[in-house]
């Protein structure tokens, strides 16, 4: 009779590569499915919204009047009034420079001036007299001009669809909060006189759902009955394996007609 170890070295080259082909088939089918979703699920859009316009003009807005108002700063305000705004000045100087060149890139045109409320918050400037009093001005509309729009510039970059947009936020509100620290650093904010912060205390609903399409759920149950049956079968095939080799390394029982000596 032939031994264990000899039955295993019998074994075809078609049984020995059945895992294989089970792996390669789960692969396959696999790649065939992320190839059968649509492009447009997959890819990012690079369109330009409206409220990535809205980004654009608030930033590009924001330097227009507030580098004029680091410069009053360097004249009419305190020591510490004048380093906030020359720091002012050439942060926006910059970034003034990354918007222009974000607008002519994404063809989404931008203001030339600022607001009509940004020229009467750079009238109550000019009009204060050096300072302290140019300081409480400056330190306070300066603050929650920066507070309302860090929360506008968080929300569109965590909206937008344009990789070059949502790069260009993550500067923007980064060095709006420099400059609301800067401007703390002050001494002369009135928190009393911010607004209050809105934020929902509404808590999500139970079985909140996760805005897949019927499409990609279907995706994701053949994902995981093709790649959880393909692990099974190899895992399989290894069991097997291992108890074979096993079976292979026993030695083989010994048979004679008469006992032991």
């Amino acid at each position: 009779m032939l031994s264990a170890s000899e039955l295993v070295g019998l074994e075809s080259p078609v049984e020995r590569s059945r895992p294989l082909v089970r792996t390669l088939f789960v692969l396959v089918a696999v790649l065939t499915l992320l190839a059968s979703m649509s492009p447009a699920s997959l890819a990012q859009s690079t369109a330009v919204s409206d409220t990535d316009a809205v980004l654009l003009t608030k930033v590009r807005q924001a330097g227009l009047w507030e580098m004029p108002s680091g410069m009053m700063a360097m004249q009419k305000g305190s020591p510490k009034v004048q380093a906030v705004g020359f720091a002012i000045m050439m942060d926006h100087g910059r970034l003034d420079v990354a918007t222009r060149a974000l607008s002519q890139k994404l063809n989404s045109p931008v203001p030339d001036q600022p607001s009509a409320e940004q020229m009467g918050w750079l009238a109550e400037e000019m009009a204060a007299p050096p300072g302290a009093s140019f300081d409480s001005v400056f330190a306070n509309r300066l603050r929650a001009a920066h507070g309302a729009v860090f929360a506008v510039l968080a929300q569109l970059r965590a909206g937008t669809r344009n990789d070059d947009v949502r790069a260009f936020a993550t500067v923007g509100n980064q060095a709006v909060m420099r400059h609301m620290t800067m401007l703390e650093s002050t001494g002369m904010v009135d928190y009393t006189a911010l607004p209050a912060p809105a934020v929902s205390t509404t808590a999500a609903p139970a079985g909140q759902p996760l805005g897949l399409d019927t499409s990609q759920i279907a995706v994701v149950g053949a994902l995981f009955l093709l790649v959880g049956g393909g692990l099974f079968y190899v895992l399989r095939q290894i069991k097997g394996n291992r108890g074979r080799a096993r079976a292979s390394r026993r030695p083989a029982t010994v048979r004679t007609g008469g006992t032991h000596g």
